[in-house]
């Protein structure tokens, strides 16, 4: 496992990260003795990176909206905490459905809970969630009263770094130049059928933010298992992705494989979160960014996915 330095902080991070959204019930069921197994088996593996956040779970998850936090925190608490990089993000109460509140006194409140979940007293990273969300409506705030209340969390000593995380490229190439963050989280722009962050990274840089990828098979788009069920996706482009498949399963290499290789690949972005809920997914993710990189069936599969690059999913899309 290689370590690498978050932008102008003195924060290193592992190159692949931990994304706590699996333990939380996004994509399917969670055994809960199973997924404080798996964080545990992430730290003993190298990842000292884990992340989560107050909206990653169900209603019908063990702890409901924020059993992601709940979970990571019991984890959490049987290692040194010293050795470890947390974020989590505020702003985003609950994803299903889709919850967001980024006042000044919500955000607040929303890492107070955070703390008391995790079972920490302070936050390395802390993100303002999806601030693009139901077309921008909360966008303004989000960078007034959000961003305010975030330095103040980090004068206070409650969190070291102050970010957003964002979908949107249209909102992402407006806020990096305009606006003081120490780091930024983007999903979904750095893989199989996605290169749009490449663009980014520019600027991102220009500004001394630190970069952290985030879904490398796409939210679930690129696995043998499929996308979950709140994936925003019609049935030409799984298509695709199942023509896709069966090439890999003809040339019996797993998607999920190149997948994570091609998203941990870029030498200037310094770490890459993934998700699990099972030790073996994770000891498998983990064995395939140490084995050589499949380069040829990785440019073969994006020949595949070709009809799918850098397409505009609505993940609670912004517009002008």
């Amino acid at each position: 496992m290689k370590y690498n330095t978050l932008g102008e902080t003195n924060i290193k991070l592992s190159e692949l990260g931990f994304g706590a959204s699996a333990i939380g019930g996004m994509f399917n069921g969670v055994e809960k003795d199973e997924a404080i197994k798996t964080v545990h088996a992430a730290f003993d593996r190298g990842i000292n990176y884990f992340d989560t956040s107050p909206a990653y779970g169900r209603s019908t998850s063990a702890y409901g909206p924020v059993t992601s936090e709940t979970l990571l925190g019991k984890a959490l608490k049987d290692l040194k905490r010293s050795e470890i990089i947390l974020s989590t993000k505020a702003g985003k109460i609950s994803s299903l459905p889709p919850e967001l509140n980024f006042s000044y006194q919500a955000i607040l409140k929303s890492v107070e809970g955070s703390l008391k979940r995790l079972q920490t007293d302070y936050i390395d990273l802390l993100f303002l969630h999806d601030i693009e969300y139901n077309k921008g409506k909360h966008l303004e705030m989000a960078l007034t009263e959000g961003l305010e209340a975030l330095k103040d969390l980090k004068k206070s000593g409650k969190i070291r770094a102050v970010g957003i995380s964002c979908y949107s490229m249209d909102v992402l190439n407006k806020v990096i130049p305009n606006y003081v963050l120490d780091t930024v989280l983007v999903h979904n722009h750095h893989t199989l059928i996605n290169d749009e962050l490449l663009g980014l990274m520019p600027k991102i840089k220009a500004k001394g933010m630190g970069l952290v990828s985030a879904s490398p098979f796409a939210s679930g788009l690129l696995t043998r298992q499929g996308p979950p069920d709140w994936y925003p996706i019609n049935n030409k482009d799984l298509y695709v992705i199942n023509k896709t498949l069966n090439f890999c399963t003809e040339n019996n290499v797993p998607i999920e494989k190149l997948a994570i290789q091609y998203a941990i690949s870029h030498p200037e972005i310094p770490t890459t979160l993934f998700s699990c809920n099972e030790r073996s997914l994770l000891n498998k993710n983990i064995d395939w960014i140490e084995e050589p990189v499949a380069q040829d069936m990785i440019e073969s599969v994006r020949q595949y996915l070709k009809p799918l690059k850098n397409k505009d999913f609505d993940f609670g899309a912004y517009n002008d």
